[in-house]
């Protein structure tokens, strides 16, 4: 199974609870749509709409909405909830519209995760009409008081551990530079800040589940997983104890526009 592949499977497996894993994403959908400003009937295509955070804020303000997702498990979810909305399996790099389609194309917290960000780009620049706009948001991973796990992660997996200064992933003006080289102009960004709480340690496990943690610890000998799970749960237990689990998540709305 290739790694798209496995995305796909394990975003069908959270179709039915996306958004309570992902709390928020729903406030960051409703932000990027006010950030982009759709006119009401504009043509909005909403890239890796999941359960459809950015699809139904621009259909509440009366625009015309299409979906995309590589998960049939979340395209058929949103499009049982949202008949209005016209959702679609799809992939981000190999858009099935004509050029010129949309007016305005948006994407939530999904740039960062394509294998080929620049080819996703020149598709969107692509099916967007004279006088379009694009809207993005990006993650931006932040280490806070979730050191010990990145620590741990270390440990375990020899992944680097990230400053405070340096957290590593993709940036805002990595992104503003991607943007830029496929052809959009007047880039904006504006940034966001909300601290994410997380019941308890099954919870903030849960939150890691897509990011690869699950896949990571069952490639460990049975022993290490083990180790692994055992610490996991002694540091959240810690971290629950003194302060609460809460992460501290950040992000970067981008807005950029076609000639």
């Amino acid at each position: 199974m290739t790694s798209t592949e496995q995305g796909r499977r394990k975003y069908d497996e959270l179709a039915e609870r996306y958004e309570e894993i992902f709390p928020y994403v729903a406030d960051v959908g409703q932000l990027l749509v006010d950030y982009a400003r759709p006119e009401r009937g504009s043509r909005v295509l909403d890239v890796g709409a999941g359960r459809g955070a950015v699809a139904r804020a621009a259909l509440a303000i009366g625009c015309q909405v299409t979906a995309i997702d590589a998960s049939k498990g979340m395209v058929d979810r949103l499009a049982a909830d949202f008949p209005e909305i016209d959702a679609r399996q799809m992939d981000a790099g190999a858009l099935d519209f004509p050029d010129g389609s949309f007016d305005l194309v948006a994407a939530g917290f999904v740039i960062q995760v394509l294998p080929d960000a620049d080819v996703a780009l020149a598709e969107f620049r692509r099916v967007l009409a004279p006088g379009g706009m694009l809207a993005l948001s990006l993650e931006k991973q932040t280490v806070g008081r979730l050191r010990w796990l990145f620590e741990l992660a270390g440990e375990f997996f020899g992944a680097p551990v990230p400053s405070d200064d340096s957290p590593g992933g993709m940036t805002s003006d990595q992104l503003n530079a991607l943007i830029e080289s496929a052809g959009f102009i007047d880039i904006a960004t504006d940034s966001v800040e909300m601290p994410v709480p997380m019941e308890d340690p099954a919870a903030l496990w849960d939150w890691l589940t897509p990011r690869g943690l699950t896949d990571a610890v069952a490639a460990l000998p049975e022993d290490k997983a083990e180790q692994f799970r055992l610490r996991f749960i002694a540091g959240a237990e810690h971290m629950q104890a003194n302060g609460g689990i809460s992460l501290d998540f950040k992000a970067t709305l981008h807005r950029a526009g076609t000639r």
